[in-house]
């Protein structure tokens, strides 16, 4: 009998203290070990990505902290604010992108913005980019070590673009943060703002809706993501344009057929081109002021929540 009185004691402790110890090692605590899904959009292109645009003639609330928008710097992610990602009290298109967005899908989760701006770079595998005067048109085929944002036809593509892998590197820097952070970050769309220079060779003016497709697919395929939308804005509104465009008609041509609204066979699944004519350009015709980047940003984030919406109804 006393034995039994003991096993049965000890049964109950066993029993009681296996709980916790389950506990510590997490096998039922499913909600501790949940990663959250994130919001993420990649940010890229030359000098009006990058933006002029000046912190300190904007009135609130443009000049206040974004609630639920982030930027990466290139260590973490900070909350967005203008003028604050170290470039001396200047933004670009985020600001008008990431306001747009924070306001007009109630609902939805954070946004984090990763951006990759170079002034006065290329696209097209046939420049070799430098200074913003400085680039060279080299050839019409693709070649190794170029600075241009070329993405190359597969990873292994020895003719990938300095740029793309700098941009590239920059971009898995910040979904590891974030990865980090206990998130899973989720590629949502992709915003461009380059063309300027490719204007300046006709191949590369010719073969901008080609090397845009391209440049959206590799993107995807880098970051193992499904198709999303790119947004993009059409360069160099002023007319008459400055001589060194050469060939600014037709770049403007091919990006207004890349739109998938166009029905032009340059068209291309996902992309979205924002008219930029009547936007407020600095007095160099090219650099969008101040005003001009806050209604270029917002236009951004419009053809990107079409995008959205488009692809949520399936038609």
């Amino acid at each position: 009998m006393q034995r039994l009185l003991k096993t049965r004691i000890a049964c109950f402790f066993l029993r009681f203290s296996f709980v916790p110890v389950l506990l510590l090692m997490g096998l039922p605590v499913y909600a501790q070990n949940q990663v959250q899904a994130v919001d993420v959009y990649l940010l890229s292109g030359q000098s009006n990505m990058a933006g002029v645009g000046e912190a300190g003639e904007l009135n609130e609330p443009w000049n206040q902290p974004i609630d639920g928008a982030y930027l990466f710097d290139g260590k973490a992610f900070k909350t967005l604010v203008a003028g604050k990602d170290g470039r001396s009290g200047r933004f670009g298109p985020e600001l008008g992108f990431a306001h747009y967005l924070r306001n007009n899908q109630p609902g939805r989760p954070e946004i984090y913005l990763i951006k990759f701006a170079l002034s006065g770079q290329l696209l097209d595998a046939g420049w070799n980019g430098g200074a913003a005067d400085g680039s060279s048109w080299v050839s019409a085929e693709p070649g190794p070590n170029r600075k241009t944002f070329y993405p190359g036809t597969s990873a292994d593509d020895p003719n990938v673009g300095l740029h793309y892998k700098a941009m590239m590197k920059h971009v898995q820097a910040a979904l590891e943060a974030l990865k980090a952070e206990g998130k899973s970050p989720v590629l949502r769309g992709i915003v461009w703002m380059q063309g300027e220079q490719d204007a300046k060779n006709e191949v590369s003016a010719g073969r901008y809706a080609q090397t845009l497709a391209l440049f959206k697919k590799r993107i995807e395929s880098d970051l193992d993501s499904k198709p999303v939308p790119l947004v993009f804005g059409q360069v160099l509104p002023y007319e008459p344009a400055m001589d060194r465009f050469t060939h600014r008609d037709l770049i403007r041509q091919r990006m207004a057929e890349a739109d998938w609204r166009s029905e032009s066979k340059q068209a291309i699944d996902h992309v979205w081109m924002v008219p930029t004519d009547g936007l407020e350009l600095n007095a160099d015709t090219v650099h969008y002021s101040t005003k001009g980047l806050i209604e270029l940003g917002q236009a951004f984030g419009l053809e990107m929540l079409k995008a959205h919406r488009k692809a949520e109804s399936g038609r």
